[in-house]
């Protein structure tokens, strides 16, 4: 366990699949938007879902993120409501990335994860994502807001995520951030 700053470590890790659990304060998107930015400037495809796409657009321009210049590879991935829609379009999209080209993914999920069931199917889709991870190049963060997941299954569903991630990234206002580099 290191003290260690979020974007730093997400531009040293190389290609990889990255867990990340934040409080959804605002550095948060410092961390999420600063990754997108640097993938940009690199003319690297860089995806961002959401629920939200004018909304996150708007917020990455206020960023300095210049999305009109970057819109050959910046891709907002608009999320469905419902979670269960989610979980078809995601690996569907997974499917549609580019291959010969250097990416950078960041996969929001403000679900509320509130039983074994929808957790479960989580940690199966992220397992089918890094099942295929090989066939990427570049890094794909998996960002969920701690407070979306209920206290009685949290433990039970980083556990079953730890298989399908290289790294964890954990980053709150208050505790800072802590990175794990898994096998």
């Amino acid at each position: 366990m290191t003290k260690f700053d979020a974007n730093e470590f997400l531009e040293s890790v190389g290609c990889a699949h990255v867990l990340y659990f934040h409080d959804g304060s605002k550095i948060t998107k410092d961390t999420e938007f600063g990754f997108i930015k640097k993938g940009v400037e690199k003319q690297e495809h860089c995806f961002y879902t959401t629920q939200d796409p004018e909304a996150i657009l708007n917020q990455m321009k206020e960023f300095g993120i210049d999305t009109e210049a970057s819109s050959k590879f910046l891709h907002l991935v608009k999320i469905p409501e419902k979670f269960e829609d989610y979980s078809k379009m995601i690996l569907a999209k997974v499917d549609e990335l580019p291959r010969s080209s250097q990416i950078r993914v960041v996969s929001t999920h403000y679900f509320d994860f509130n039983s074994e069931k929808r957790t479960d199917r989580m940690a199966e889709i992220e397992q089918c994502v890094e099942d295929d991870f090989h066939k990427l190049k570049g890094n794909f963060v998996c960002s969920f807001a701690v407070q979306k997941i209920t206290n009685e299954i949290r433990g039970r569903f980083l556990n079953k995520l730890l298989d399908s991630h290289r790294a964890i990234v954990i980053q709150t206002e208050k505790g800072g951030t802590e990175v794990f580099t898994l096998p």
